[in-house]
């Protein structure tokens, strides 16, 4: 177990934290993969670039291009106005969470993303796909503290960002401050018994892996 490692960095605020102690320098050399605009602020490219909305698409496909030219594989679910740039790999994606394929998802082309259609779902679903045996999340915060805090994403003030989810906690969380139900999604990756899924996240709203401090994220890549 663990022979093939993966770190998805997703946006949620907690991965400031992480950067505050060197977090780019620590994984450099890694398969990190980037989750919608991470890569923006990244001082390299990652291995991969994963998105699942259109719109990401319509803005940033500049941006995608150049990757493409410089080795970053893209990932994204299959939407019909990319249908012909071969230099992007595409996966039906799926809310249902009875049609979460696991392993079987590479063969059946489509990967499981949740009621919410999260990006962070997706790309959870197609590591474990591809086989991968221990996966570092960072970023999967799912929202903040409470509805007045807005730090929902680490990149909001650094960048310029077009989303529906940025700076927006009531997204993740109901009017009565209680976390929404759809956290629950994450849940159907826990059947993976032979898969290590580990939040780099101590605060995370995600109850469904084991949580660790960005300390022992950095001792346990050390002694890999």
């Amino acid at each position: 177990m663990g022979n093939k490692t993966c770190i998805i960095c997703g946006g949620g605020y907690s991965v400031k934290e992480g950067i505050s102690k060197g977090l780019w320098d620590r994984i450099k050399g890694q398969d990190v993969w980037s989750l919608n605009f991470t890569y923006k602020v990244m001082p390299y490219m990652p291995t991969r670039e994963i998105f699942v909305d259109a719109s990401f698409f319509n803005n940033n496909v500049k941006s995608l291009q150049d990757m493409t030219i410089m080795g970053v594989k893209i990932v994204a679910r299959f939407k019909s106005k990319y249908q012909f740039i071969d230099e992007i790999i595409k996966y039906e994606a799926t809310r249902n969470k009875k049609q979460y394929y696991g392993k079987e998802a590479i063969n059946k082309k489509c990967l499981y993303y949740g009621r919410m259609g999260l990006c962070g779902i997706f790309a959870l679903s197609l590591a474990i796909a591809e086989g991968y045996d221990k996966i570092y999340l960072l970023g999967y915060d799912f929202g903040t503290t409470s509805l007045n805090n807005v730090n929902t994403h680490f990149y909001q003030k650094d960048i310029m960002v077009i989303s529906s989810g940025v700076g927006a906690p009531e997204v993740y969380r109901k009017s009565d401050n209680t976390v929404k139900e759809e956290v629950e999604d994450f849940q159907v990756f826990t059947q993976e018994k032979d898969i290590e899924i580990i939040n780099v996240s101590p605060n995370s709203n995600i109850p469904y892996f084991p949580k660790i401090t960005y300390e022992e994220f950095f001792t346990k890549l050390e002694n890999k």
